[in-house]
């Protein structure tokens, strides 16, 4: 046996894992709805954990004799089913439903999407159980690979799409056997696993310049796009070009009459949130449609000022901006996709907003701009800014969220100026504006922190009426003084012209719903008396559009809260995700143990400190894992670079933990839950403080975080395997499941936990799984060692 080529064997097969995992992930948020992304990453853990339990039953396939050469053949399968998973899928529409072929279709495309899974899980399984000798360098070598996995993914689908960055995970998966067959010192196997390297990166490269396989069903629609862009957080879709006298808006007025048509070419991410660019030739005239969207009303009550847009995207608030005659316009745009289609290749049709006059674009997160500048604005807008993708670390971790907390609202009331107006604009939904009332917390709760006494003085809400074919629109303004004569007059003669109404303002209020949701900004009973959430998010718990509450997700909200519902079927896949992995994962861990409860028994004295031990770090790595994941999307600005840096430093910091710590003792887990503490205590301050700071001094202060984490997390896996191997070795592959099923449920539970009470809660429960793992193994390293 040749180690290191085993050592890299496996390093490949963890980093195409990894891979692949993410990209699954990718994928489902472009063809189904976000929340569906949370089934690419159960259909994975459920593979791995499966491989393992093979391992466990059929052990006695594997010998050493020939345990290279099946782990080679194994590889290169599951290079080839990689490949054959994503054709299944993609010619199968994904839309599960209670039908004989919809339930059909749906096991289909899991048991192809698992299959490689499952191969990889019985490597794996193979590679940590069978060696102990080696095994803090074999499991060093699996969380390294999986980390370079983490990393490799996104200059991956920043330059290659979807389907291409699978093909590429296919052929590094067969590159594994190679490794393997070496070795073994086998020529067979090595020719063999060469031959199904060679061929699958040929079709890696073929698919790369001509594109055969690509993905045509979006959202249940085929897809036919003029062209198309992936990175690692969305596909960008340019769909259609017009000309039309009815143009693009989010509530347009009812006064609007069409004086010329308007030219536009709609962008869609991942197949639904939709932008536009507009024709712009530099006549102004030509774009005055702008003037009657309710989005720009905050331009009829502040003039002549600098205006900062939240989210470019095909550019409309920056035209309308000029339009109004403004004198400068700053816009922030997180995703570079888009930018190069509107100042790039269609930026003689949109006329180069980025070369326009007292215009800077800037692509990056508009939290992290506003926190780093100086520059104040009399206009901070954002226009219905929210996408329904799932980012690489899963669902649920919108980087939209951190634009709608009370911390970034405290940024953007900081750089308004004395006169600033700050403009959100939802939709209106009819009798429980939901999402307009939330935002009217957060503006509550903002001027409350800001020594404000009497909100309404400062807040309107105006709304437009709606269409036929597009229900109303509203618009919240939030003044840094209170509202004057002046602005009032500005306002309510704007809302007359242009046929909108004005629901709240400081003279008027239409409904008492508004000034109550700001007058209980710091009520917690008021907030629990409603019938949905409608608290001012915070950092520590960002997500504004999930109202429901998980003890509601059962209930009949689908006939009360109508425009709610699609953000409301998330959190009920969620909890019904979440019931579904405790139960098969209970199977998972309880069938293998009674199938061989004859030829190797284990007591209930014996077994509860080894399940309960890898059930608790299985749990413990990917609720902390999950919990950081989503609270540095927010201070890091990005999800691509929170993804990566938790990811990467968790991953490689364990890997280097493994490898160096040799003893067997319960002190890791010790330190680790004061880790966990300290974290919890120090980190949101700590992070406050580097908010103003570039990304490079971001990342740094996050990774200070995230090594010292993962560093002590990935001494415990080999410290408990050692233990186990000398004393139950042919458990050892049953203990590694148990090891994934927990995950396999923590990484939905600890959603469900930041969703209910804050990150910090998943935290909590993190560090509890570890003061358990730390007692477990106590008690397993008083179990006698057989001779």
């Amino acid at each position: 046996m040749k180690f290191p080529h085993l050592y890299c064997g496996l390093f490949l097969t963890s980093l195409s894992t990894l891979m692949l995992e993410i990209l699954w992930t990718r994928l489902f948020s472009v063809s189904t709805w976000y929340y569906f992304a949370f089934f690419a990453i159960s259909v994975t853990m459920f593979g791995l954990t499966a491989g393992a339990i093979a391992v466990f039953l059929w052990g006695h396939h594997f010998q050493e004799a020939n345990l290279s050469k099946r782990m080679a053949g194994l590889a290169m399968v599951m290079g080839l089913a990689v490949d054959l998973a994503l054709l299944t899928y993609l010619s199968i529409p994904f839309h599960p439903r209670l039908s004989g072929v919809g339930i059909f279709s749906t096991l289909l495309i899991y048991l192809a999407i698992a299959a490689p899974f499952f191969i990889s899980g019985i490597i794996i399984c193979l590679c940590l159980t069978r060696f102990p000798g080696k095994l803090n360098t074999l499991y060093g070598a699996d969380l390294a690979g999986a980390a370079l996995g983490a990393f490799l993914v996104f200059p991956v689908l920043n330059n290659l799409d979807g389907p291409t960055a699978v093909f590429l995970a296919g052929a590094l998966a067969a590159a594994a056997g190679i490794c393997f067959a070496k070795a073994a010192g086998s020529r067979l196997h090595y020719r063999r696993s060469a031959t199904a390297f060679f061929l699958l990166t040929l079709v890696m490269m073929g698919n790369l310049f001509y594109r055969p396989v690509r993905v045509e069903w979006v959202k249940n629609r085929h897809s036919q796009p003029m062209e198309e862009a992936w990175n690692a957080f969305s596909r960008i879709a340019v769909v259609g070009f017009r000309w039309t006298e009815q143009p693009y808006n989010w509530g347009i007025s009812n006064a609007y009459r069409a004086k010329e048509p308007i030219g536009e070419i709609e962008i869609d991410i991942d197949g639904v949130s939709g932008t536009v660019m507009t024709k712009n030739d530099g006549r102004l005239e030509a774009l005055e449609h702008l003037k009657y969207d309710v989005t720009a009303i905050a331009h009829h009550v502040r003039k002549n000022t600098d205006v900062f847009v939240i989210g470019v995207g095909g550019g409309r608030d920056i035209l309308t901006a000029k339009v109004f005659g403004q004198a400068s316009v700053t816009g922030a745009e997180i995703n570079d996709k888009i930018l190069k289609f509107v100042n790039g290749e269609y930026g003689d049709f949109t006329g180069h907003l980025d070369r326009m006059p007292g215009v800077t674009v800037i692509n990056d997160d508009a939290r992290s701009v506003l926190a780093g500048t100086k520059k104040t604005f009399g206009i901070i807008q954002a226009s219905c800014i929210a996408t329904w993708s799932a980012t690489s670390a899963g669902a649920f971790t919108l980087a939209e969220n951190s634009l709608y907390t009370v911390e970034a609202w405290k940024i953007f009331w900081d750089r308004l100026n004395p006169d600033g107006i700050l403009s959100f604009n939802r939709w209106y939904e009819p009798g429980y504006p939901a999402q307009l009332l939330r935002l009217a917390a957060l503006a509550g709760a903002t001027l409350k922190k800001e020594g404000v006494r009497n909100p309404q003085a400062h807040v309107a809400v105006i709304k437009s009426m709606g269409t036929r074919t597009q229900p109303p629109a509203g618009t919240i303004l939030v003044s840094k003084r209170p509202f004057d004569k002046e602005d009032l007059r500005n306002l309510r003669a704007a809302a007359k012209k242009l046929e909108f109404e004005i629901v709240q303002e400081p003279e008027l209020a239409k409904t008492e719903l508004f000034r109550d949701m700001m007058a209980n900004a710091d009520n917690p009973a008021y907030y629990e008396s409603l019938p949905l959430d409608l608290s001012p998010p915070t950092d520590n718990r960002p997500y504004f559009f999930q109202m429901l509450r998980l003890k509601d997700v059962f209930g009949n909200w689908r006939d009360r809260f109508v425009e709610q519902a699609f953000n409301f079927e998330a959190a009920l896949m969620l909890v019904v995700l979440l019931g579904l992995s405790v139960l098969l994962g209970s199977a998972l861990i309880a069938a293998p143990l009674l199938l061989r409860s004859k030829t190797t028994p284990l007591s209930f004295s014996e077994g509860w400190p080894p399940l309960v031990f890898f059930a608790s770090i299985g749990f413990g790595y990917i609720l902390i894992e999950t919990a950081q994941l989503q609270r540095l999307v927010i201070f890091l600005g990005h999800p691509v670079y929170s993804t990566t840096v938790v990811l990467f430093a968790l991953l490689l910091a364990s890997g280097l933990g493994a490898m160096v710590w040799k003893k067997i003792s319960v002190l890791p887990a010790i330190i680790l839950v004061t880790l966990v503490a300290l974290t919890i205590g120090v980190q949101p301050a700590a992070l406050r403080s580097f908010e103003h700071m570039g990304v490079a001094a971001r990342i740094l202060a996050a990774l200070g975080f995230l090594i010292p984490l993962g560093f002590v997390m990935g001494m415990l896996f080999p410290t408990g395997m050692k233990l186990a191997l000398a004393r139950w070795p042919a458990h050892a592959p049953w203990f590694w499941a148990i090891n994934g099923a927990g995950s396999v449920i923590a990484s939905v539970l600890s959603v469900c936990l930041a969703m209910g009470w804050g990150f910090d809660a998943a935290m909590k429960a993190g560090g509890l799984c570890y003061i358990l793992a730390g007692a477990a193994l106590h008690f397993m390293r008083k179990q006698p060692v057989p001779n």
